[in-house]
């Protein structure tokens, strides 16, 4: 069997549940590829397996923006300023994974791991009325449902920031980290938040990942992994969100939360 379908059968799978996974709680499945890139063969090095992260977090987003968008589940506005945060973040992230070391990064990403397992075990998000007031929003979505919740653009634009240099520095989406913020901060509901979220990650990921490939973090073998897998998680985050109202969300926050404690402790580990 040639080596590109061996491959292809071994990573589409994976891309599929990373999808899957990733359009149910809003993240782009760098936190499960990363990790998956490093222990390959290939030997993939920090900054080239967030680079190739990167890219396939951009597909993620724009399958499931393409999947969100006829069923008006994203508030363009409020992505877009989010986005505008993040961009700069982006650039910062690049430039600080070209100066820490392999183990300096297993350590930070580890650590990342373990807060991201806690929440998702333990916080269960109840938006309502927003912690923070802002310009009123309205925004009804495809199954008719209104709903009012405010948008502080500043709020977003700083926190876009963090979030795009956390995002570009560990190849990973930020849902986790957008999705709180906007339904706890902006009271927006969880589905609206965590389509927009991905919406923003489009322009997110794309920046991180140019400036990747600018710096020479973008190799062979990670296209070859952007393709195999983006391929998977494409498929997989259609069929999130063609499944998002029908799949218990408490389930897929605990099986995620148990895989990254394993990865965690994986990474801590790792030499």
């Amino acid at each position: 069997m040639p080596d590109l379908l061996r491959q292809a059968l071994l990573l589409v799978p994976v891309g599929v549940a990373v999808g899957f996974a990733g359009s149910l709680i809003g993240v782009g499945g760098g936190f499960f590829i990363v990790p998956f890139l490093l222990f390959h063969p290939e030997r993939f090095t920090p900054q080239t397996a967030t680079a190739a992260s990167l890219g396939i977090v951009f597909l993620s987003a724009v399958s499931a923006t393409v999947g969100n968008a006829p069923r008006r589940r994203i508030d363009y506005r409020t992505g877009g300023v989010l986005a505008a945060g993040t961009l700069p973040g982006a650039w910062i992230g690049r430039e600080v994974i070209g100066r820490i070391t392999d183990r300096q990064f297993s350590i930070a990403f580890g650590t990342l791991l373990v807060l991201i397992a806690f929440y998702l075990a333990v916080v269960r998000l109840k938006p309502g009325g927003g912690l923070v007031r802002g310009a009123p929003r309205r925004h009804r979505d495809g199954d008719g449902r209104e709903h009012a919740y405010e948008v502080n653009a500043p709020l977003g634009v700083g926190v876009g920031l963090g979030v795009g240099l956390v995002s570009s520095l560990f190849g990973v989406g930020g849902g986790l980290l957008l999705v709180p913020f906007m339904a706890l901060a902006y009271g927006m509901p969880a589905i609206l938040a965590t389509s927009t979220a991905q919406f923003a990650f489009v322009f997110t990921a794309l920046v991180g990942f140019l400036e990747a490939a600018r710096r020479g973090h973008v190799t062979g073998p990670g296209l070859e992994a952007m393709a195999t897998l983006g391929v998977g998680v494409m498929a997989g985050a259609q069929i999130g969100v063609a499944l998002a109202r029908h799949v218990r969300e408490k389930v897929v926050r605990a099986a995620i939360s148990a895989v990254l404690a394993g990865v965690a402790l994986w990474m801590f580990l790792r030499e």
